[in-house]
């Protein structure tokens, strides 16, 4: 509902430079464009570049300023904004949404922004002696590795203020460097705590004491900032890749069968014998399968045998033999086998297969080892899916550059290498 009512007001302030808004209106509108700059503030864009938390910044610091004024002279209520603060608060709106546009890849517009706000700001603001921001110059805070905050902030009348300094998880922090355009705090790293264990950025605000007018009326300028804290591992990721397997792809089971013969022993009685050999070799290019031997039949007429002495995926090789009865004139001897096989051939089907899931920093590569190549095929990797802490999700892949990640792949051991660029 409040999204609509932004675009609403926006919409109708574009038909007209001289359109009517209330104060209540506007200040409705301020709190949804701070709602959207702090949400966006903590997405991983600003890590791949301190100008989104800088422009961010000076959004929220024009935003505080403009709500400041209207709540000092019409308050919340249905009187129209005066001249001045509707030039702002179009302007802001303006600002605003092209801000969203920085924070979706058009970086170079960051610069712009600011130094628009900054003339808007300073026509805005009469007291010549009012201090006034108009740049934020910052550095990434990466929680549990950065042992210090370094904040800059550029503008000028800083040197007309008694005190300058930093409020911060109800800590007071002065400058470690001031002069009239410039100011320079260091903060150090335990001073800054998450708003919440949902959020990932510190609220503070900048004080400046100075005294206004010919009776020298003490003045309080809050200005609020917010420092972007990244966590240290800012991300999972899991390697999707392909790797051919070998597979035996069996044909249908094949029957070999074989027999023999003797004569009788005639007048003398002798025991006669006989023998006869088998050995197969495999067809079409395919192995045998030694394990797959089974006798199916085996039948002999006064004595015999069989035997396998060679069994190997190359050659089946063995015999039978038979015998007669041993008295004159007696029956001479038969025996048959059969027996059954199975030929295969190897196959190497491509099988999608995944890493465990690993954690990425901003700070060091991870290292994916896959799989050693099998019959000389190697792993072949896909592509890398990174899910990041503001729960954005990234396709990485060899051949398409990502603006956040880089992955390559080490070519000798096939390993696979993800790191942050920045």
């Amino acid at each position: 509902m409040k999204t609509f009512l932004l675009i609403l007001i926006f919409g109708l302030i574009s038909q007209t430079s001289r359109a009517q808004v209330t104060a209540a209106a506007a200040l409705i509108a301020l709190n949804e464009i701070d709602a959207k700059v702090t949400g966006q503030l903590q997405t991983i864009d600003n890590l791949a570049t301190n100008a989104i938390g800088n422009t961010g910044n000076m959004v929220l610091s024009v935003s505080a300023r403009l709500r400041k004024d209207i709540n000092e002279t019409i308050g919340n209520t249905d009187q129209v904004l005066r001249e001045n603060q509707l030039l702002l608060y179009n302007q802001l709106l303006n600002m605003s949404s092209d801000f969203s546009k920085v924070v979706e890849g058009r970086m170079r517009e960051a610069d712009m922004i600011t130094t628009k706000l900054t003339e808007t700001i300073d026509n805005f603001i009469v007291v010549k002696k009012e201090p006034r921001i108009y740049r934020y110059d910052t550095q990434t805070f990466i929680k549990q590795y950065t042992g210090s905050y370094l904040f800059k902030i550029k503008g000028k009348n800083f040197d007309q203020s008694d005190q300058v300094f930093i409020t911060i998880n109800n800590k007071q922090i002065k400058p470690v460097q001031s002069a009239y355009d410039e100011v320079v705090f260091r903060i150090d790293s335990s001073d800054i705590a998450l708003t919440s264990p949902q959020d990932h950025y510190a609220d503070a605000r900048i004080n400046f004491l100075w005294k206004k007018g010919l009776f020298r009326k003490q003045m309080h300028t809050k200005i609020p900032f917010l420092i972007p804290v990244i966590p240290l591992n800012i991300g999972k990721v899991t390697v999707f890749y392909d790797q051919a397997l070998p597979e035996r792809k069996y044909a249908e089971p094949i029957s070999y069968s074989c027999s023999c013969r003797t004569g009788g022993p005639g007048w003398s009685g002798g025991r006669r014998r006989s023998t006869t050999a088998f050995n197969i070799i495999p067809t079409g290019g395919r192995l045998f399968d030694p394990n797959s031997i089974e006798v199916v039949s085996w039948t002999q007429r006064h004595g015999g045998g069989y035997n396998f002495d060679h069994k190997t995926e190359q050659q089946i090789r063995g015999y039978i033999n038979c015998s007669s009865e041993s008295r004159p004139f007696g029956a001479g001897g038969s025996s048959s086998l059969t027996f059954r096989y199975k030929e295969y051939e190897t196959i190497y089907p491509v099988h999608k297969k995944q890493t465990d899931v690993k954690a990425i920093t901003s700070i060091n590569p991870i290292i994916f080892d896959l799989p050693e190549s099998v019959d000389n095929k190697r792993p072949s990797i896909s592509y890398a899916v990174v899910k990041t802490y503001d729960q954005k999700e990234f396709i990485l892949t060899p051949s398409n550059p990502n603006k956040f990640f880089e992955l390559r792949m080490n070519p000798v051991t096939d390993d696979v290498i993800i790191n942050w660029k920045n």
